[in-house]
């Protein structure tokens, strides 16, 4: 390790000296000690070094990139690769790289909760080994969705999506499992955007609206009606004082137990949104009637559409009254 920081020292002499090819020439050296140590965030930064010293440097910057690549496949656990054949055999060798050493592993005990319904996740968890139950909560009654295993992910609807958790997921036998955080992911969308939908695509296959909706299960507490009209929208603060400027939207449905409505917003200034206090002040067209409904409530759901368009998601405080 001395030895590799000498080398490092030098390197860096060399570049402010003006040195360039002996700068490059460490760095390059540099790379490949550090990917045959299986060290690859300091091989990687070590790349990004030499790329930084000489851009122009197309045959150094070609074979480190080769030589970490390849010292990363001898590296995989082909055992943890075989769980999920079904994902990795349509990934490319970086691709299949990338998903590998982007997880951290996770063991957990019986009993423990990973996420619970109403939470904000952004991880997304592939299950290695054991028994995890899939739930969800209504009327202070748990049902269970269904027992997923080995080869199974979880978290993904909220990985994915600006929404809360819908439902909870608890070990029910000691699991091994290994997780990936969003902002990986959406490092991919940009590096390696051919990933990112392999991926989407996959977990979307375990889709657990669909696994509800064959088992006849109900996960909402009240009946959504299809409405029509303005809403007026301000964020509130955790002491339910009013912030900034109130913003308008259209109304989408409504039901005892809260709403949605459609906004124009910049993605960043949507998603901001997932998990704010809100004040509400809507006026519904009811055939011939109006009615106003004004309460505080919590976003839960972010919804991208098209153009600029977002479903924002709220549930409210206190239910409305059945009528």
């Amino acid at each position: 390790m001395d030895n590799l920081a000498e080398l490092e020292a030098r390197a860096e002499q060399y570049a402010t000296d003006g040195d360039t090819q002996a700068a490059v020439k460490c760095f390059a050296d540099l790379v490949a000690q550090h990917a045959h140590a299986k060290n690859f965030p300091k091989a990687e930064a070590m790349r990004e070094r030499l790329m930084a010293v000489d851009d122009m440097a197309l045959t150094e910057i070609i074979k480190t990139a080769e030589i970490i690549e390849a010292e990363k496949s001898e590296a995989v656990d082909t055992d943890q690769i075989k769980v999920f054949a079904a994902l990795y055999d349509t990934l490319t060798e970086e691709e299949t790289n990338a998903l590998f050493f982007s997880q951290q592993a996770l063991t957990l005990e019986a009993g423990e909760v990973l996420y619970r319904q109403g939470d904000m996740s952004t991880r997304l968890f592939f299950i290695q080994r054991g028994l995890l139950k899939l739930y969800f909560t209504r009327e202070g009654k748990d049902t269970l969705i269904t027992t997923l295993e080995a080869g199974d992910i979880a978290g993904q609807d909220s990985f994915f999506a600006t929404t809360t958790c819908t439902t909870a997921l608890a070990v029910q036998s000691r699991a091994d499992l290994t997780v990936i955080e969003r902002d990986r992911f959406n490092e991919w969308k940009d590096a390696l955007p051919a990933l990112a939908a392999k991926l989407e695509n996959f977990c979307r296959k375990q889709n657990v609206g669909e696994i509800v909706t064959t088992k006849g299960l109900e996960r909402r507490q009240s009946r959504r009606i299809k409405v029509e009209g303005p809403i007026i929208t301000q964020v509130m603060d955790q002491s339910n004082r009013l912030m900034g400027k109130p913003f308008r939207g259209d109304m989408a449905d409504i039901s005892n137990t809260g709403l949605s409505f459609y906004i124009k917003a910049t993605d960043k200034a949507a998603r901001m949104l997932l998990g704010r206090r809100l004040r509400v002040n809507a006026t519904l067209a009811l055939g011939a009637k109006q009615q106003k409904v004004e309460r505080s409530g919590t976003t839960v759901a972010v919804t991208p559409l098209y153009f600029g368009d977002f479903s924002i998601h709220v549930k409210f405080d206190r239910p409305l009254k059945s009528k």
